[in-house]
């Protein structure tokens, strides 16, 4: 048997992945995230962002790794040389909403840079080495996102 690092995964493409985001989706929020909570052996949360042009709501299904209390998703498009419309979405306005099993919350998207994605970056690539092969196919930097809770932001910078 292969070691998990060896490991061969598939990733859909096209019609098919299309899909398999919309039964994800639905599976997901119909089960609280009890059923496709994991992808890839880790947890999943669903992303709501608002489209940069055509101001309507869309959903993606994506792993995360935790960074302190934030959950931390990874622009990855399997490696392709233009980034998903999710990142370009949330670069676009940063309110995004977080569903991470039941618990649906407004956040505050940020993409990490210099020392603290490096640092999320070791961390990632230790668990989940896939990413480090998605980088090697594209010249563009993976980016990725801190979903930071605005309840929780908003009680910090009230005791500031």
């Amino acid at each position: 048997m292969a070691s998990e690092p060896d490991r061969q995964w598939f990733t859909p493409r096209g019609k098919a992945l299309q899909r398999w985001v919309k039964i994800h989706i639905w599976v997901y929020r119909r089960t609280g995230g009890r059923v496709l909570y994991k992808m890839r052996k880790m947890p999943t949360v669903l992303l709501t962002t608002t489209g940069r042009k055509s101001g309507r709501r869309h959903t993606v299904p994506l792993p995360y790794l935790r960074d302190g209390d934030a959950p931390v998703v990874v622009g990855s498009f399997a490696g392709n040389d233009r980034h998903p419309a999710w990142v370009l979405n949330l670069q676009a306005d940063p309110k995004v909403t977080v569903q991470d099993r039941s618990d649906v919350y407004p956040a505050r998207a940020e993409v990490l840079t210099g020392a603290d994605r490096a640092a999320v970056w070791e961390r990632l690539v230790g668990q989940s080495p896939w990413y480090a092969q998605y980088q090697k196919q594209t010249t563009r930097e993976i980016p990725l996102v801190r979903l930071d809770r605005l309840d929780r932001l908003d009680r910090l910078e009230g005791e500031g």
